[in-house]
């Protein structure tokens, strides 16, 4: 069973009660306990992933405009061991996740480019550049590892669906800001190392099919997925993510930096649909497990957005794979 323990700090004089400030979410807390610490009264709760978010929303609706905090963390171990009770609920269709404080925190602070983010962007460059050059396939993987681009894809399409412009705009500059740094250095690198449009790495990225399309919309569910559900582990698949963007990126710069600008250009057209692949399953997968805004007047327009945003993505994607299929056998190559 996933639980979490949440702490909720409280100042003292304005502390309602235990049942008063949970309402109506008291069956679904496991266990709870309640001390007083200086000048706040702490409330600690336990349970179940799928109710973090709706006992936060109630406790900051409680007690948001005072100087309280609330922890979240997540037990290694509980004893006695948590045993889920049988009981006959109310069918709830939308699908357990983590709160969307949880996936804001997977995502972690993009508020700041670092000196960090850009070194392992510039490491990856420079590891995936040589495993093109050198058909090295080892070399491509280790870049991938290295990519930090898990974060500003999912936060972009998260920011939307909680209707966050603040985050929407520092995702989108992050992102933009990344895509850019690896491609000016593979654009550099490509300057001194000569790559052809027949070397492997390249022509298995000029070449492009409709399984192109299946794999990066394979790499944005998964990806998103990590950050929704806690059994899966988002370092990992972050790895999935720089799958659909790092190789044709660089490949793309190290084309360019070769001169072979037409050459280049299925390259530039697989990168693309990498990215509205991987914003097509992100949003929609927020949408399918009930990513919402906190305030409650925000909600209805927000859905409306999400619906908007997946068509968007969609019909993109839908004009790429036309494109893609009107060349002979749903094959591209411009030679």
């Amino acid at each position: 069973m996933n639980v979490r323990l949440i702490e909720c700090y409280v100042p003292k004089k304005i502390f309602a009660g235990y049942e008063e400030s949970l309402g109506d979410n008291l069956e679904n807390i496991i266990w709870h306990s309640i001390c007083e610490e200086s000048n706040y009264t702490v409330i600690r709760l336990l349970t179940e992933t799928e109710h973090v978010e709706k006992v936060i929303d109630v406790l900051s609706s409680k007690y948001g405009g005072s100087n309280f905090r609330i922890l979240v963390t997540e037990p290694t171990a509980t004893i006695p061991e948590i045993k889920k009770e049988e009981k006959v609920e109310v069918e709830d269709k939308t699908p357990k996740r983590v709160s969307r404080h949880e996936i804001i925190g997977k995502i972690g602070d993009i508020s700041n480019l670092s000196k960090e983010y850009y070194s392992l962007l510039f490491l990856a460059a420079v590891v995936a550049s040589i495993g093109i050059w050198l058909d090295d396939v080892a070399l491509i993987i280790g870049s991938m590892i290295i990519a930090p681009f898990l974060s500003p894809m999912i936060s972009f399409t998260f920011s939307i669906a909680v209707m966050d412009t603040s985050l929407a705009k520092k995702s989108l500059k992050n992102l933009i800001l990344g895509i850019l740094t690896v491609l000016v250095f593979s654009f550099f690198i490509g300057t001194f190392i000569h790559v052809s449009p027949e070397s492997p790495q390249v022509a298995s990225r000029m070449n492009l099919g409709l399984q192109n399309i299946v794999i990066a919309l394979s790499a944005g569910f998964v990806g998103t997925l990590s950050m929704l559900i806690p059994e899966i582990s988002s370092t990992v698949v972050g790895v999935m993510i720089a799958v659909a963007l790092m190789p044709p990126l660089v490949a793309f710069g190290l084309m360019l930096g070769s001169g072979y600008y037409l050459e280049s250009v299925p390259i530039l057209i697989l990168f693309i649909v990498n990215i509205i692949s991987v914003n097509f399953a992100s949003a929609s997968l927020f949408y399918i497990y009930g990513i919402t805004p906190y305030k409650w007047w925000e909600i209805e327009k927000a859905r409306k957005l999400s619906i908007f945003t997946i068509i968007f993505w969609f019909s993109n994607l839908l004009i790429l794979a036309g494109i893609i299929m009107l060349f002979g056998n749903g094959t591209l190559k411009i030679i």
